[in-house]
């Protein structure tokens, strides 16, 4: 029981000391937001910018991130979205259209996740300027990591 008690007071030790103080940034005195380190990887993943900071190249990401395990060649399910501008009409009925792509991705459909509280405007436009000007990728070659230099 000694043992317990001392582990857990060890673990909640370093939590204070290492994790939490650490994980915070400084707020900006101009702005009142956190100071972001532009140049941390992490933060290029999570905001889907490790391919281009916008345009359909970061489209391509979020196409590969959020979509791309639904929308692929190997599905039965979900509808392939390789020349979806040439269509005339989704699976809904609704006609194609920059407007109708972007309000199905943010609220769904039958089948399909909404991702209005995931995705922002700029990541949808993105999105959408993938999905009409290049989508999509044979899966046997996904897109590169541009971070990787070979040698």
């Amino acid at each position: 029981m000694r043992f317990v008690s001392r582990g857990l007071v060890v673990i909640a030790a370093m939590g204070l000391a290492g994790g939490g103080a650490a994980q915070q940034a400084a707020p900006d005195a101009k702005t009142g937001s956190a100071v972001r380190d532009p140049y941390s990887r992490a933060l290029q993943t999570y905001q889907f910018k490790k391919a281009a900071a916008s345009g359909p190249e970061r489209g391509r990401e979020i196409f590969y991130y959020k979509c791309w395990f639904c929308h692929n060649e190997y599905t039965k399910h979900a509808p392939q979205l390789t020349g979806l501008f040439k269509r005339e009409t989704l699976l809904s009925g609704l006609p194609v259209s920059t407007e109708t792509v972007k309000d199905r991705i943010r609220n769904g459909g039958e089948g399909m996740a909404a991702y209005k509280y995931t995705l922002s405007e700029a990541d949808i436009d993105d999105l959408v300027g993938f999905v009409r000007e290049e989508c999509c990728w044979n899966s046997d070659a996904p897109p590169l990591n541009p971070a990787y230099k070979p040698q």
